[in-house]
């Protein structure tokens, strides 16, 4: 294989499109009932990179496939810088696609295919393998897939969610005595200290919640300042107000992440704002006809 793909650099391309392909075709259900997660050693949580609130960004993010030739060089970490997404495939037939900001290291071992989720957000769509369990460890959290597709992200404040697109995933930690069990439209909210709660949405829900795959936000249902908190993880360049009505007034609507700028102009627009647009930030204010 090595030779082949050594003997014209065009191939490597190819043979990451047909990875990726056949993740959608070979995802089913991954491991027995009768695997016991507490039964794991964890190792130490790895360091974070600090996301800062509010703001947006014009950074467009790429998607890019990446294929591996073997299970040792599957053990250094994958990142994307701020901006970016970027999908994975794994040599063992599951995909990961990082969103920005993000740091996973996979593990990809004989009995168990760990991934340690270091910072930011990632999607695993994992693969049917009953010997060997694949299980996404984010600080103290484990989530074990059982043939699914499933996110999970590390926010600022070391929280970590959990979102199902398809399938079961067991979310817990350590020192529980049973994990949460959560199936397609469920999410598990992990915060830093405190107990792990659950709840069920909409599919339609989740797969909005993930249009960052596409390089796209769903604003459905925020505030202002919580818009400006989900363009700020593409870009450095602010989506401010100094007021705090303007901040609490609900947006809705999908954006690219690259468009700041649109969706400020889009917002200002609807709410009777005015949008002020410098190199540096856009602030939203009070218009001063209104």
């Amino acid at each position: 294989m090595r030779e082949w793909l050594e003997a014209d650099p065009r191939r490597a391309g190819a043979y990451a499109r047909a990875l990726a392909a056949d993740v959608y075709l070979s995802r089913a259900a991954a491991l027995g009932a009768g695997f016991d997660p507490r039964k794991l050693s964890t190792r130490p949580a790895m360091g974070r990179r600090r996301v800062i609130t509010a703001g947006g960004g014009l950074l467009a993010a790429s998607l890019v496939a990446s294929a591996g030739l073997g299970l040792s060089s599957w053990r250094s970490r994958i990142v994307t810088p701020k901006g970016d997404v970027r999908r994975v495939s794994l040599p063992e037939g599951s995909a990961v696609t990082l969103n920005t900001a993000t740091a996973v290291r996979p593990d990809l071992g004989d009995q168990l295919r760990r991934v340690d989720l270091i910072r930011g957000e990632a999607l695993f769509d994992v693969a049917k393998d009953h010997r060997r369990p694949f299980i996404v460890f984010a600080g103290g959290v484990r989530v074990r897939a059982v043939g699914t597709s499933f996110s999970v992200r590390v926010k600022e404040d070391r929280e970590v969610e959990v979102q199902v697109r398809e399938g079961v995933v067991e979310v817990w930690r350590r020192s529980d005595a049973s994990p949460v069990r959560l199936t397609a439209g469920g999410v598990a909210l992990a915060p830093r200290q405190g107990p792990i709660s659950h709840d069920h949405r909409p599919i339609e829900s989740v797969e909005r919640a993930m249009a960052w795959r596409e390089g796209r936000i769903d604003l459905a249902g925020m505030s202002l300042a919580e818009a400006a908190a989900e363009f700020r993880r593409y870009s450095d360049r602010a989506i401010v107000t100094d007021d705090e009505t303007v901040a609490r007034m609900t947006v809705a609507g999908v954006y690219s992440i690259s468009d700041p700028e649109g969706f400020a102009r889009a917002a200002a627009l609807s709410l009777g704002l005015e949008a002020v647009v410098t190199p540096s930030e856009i602030e939203l204010r009070r218009s001063e006809l209104s």
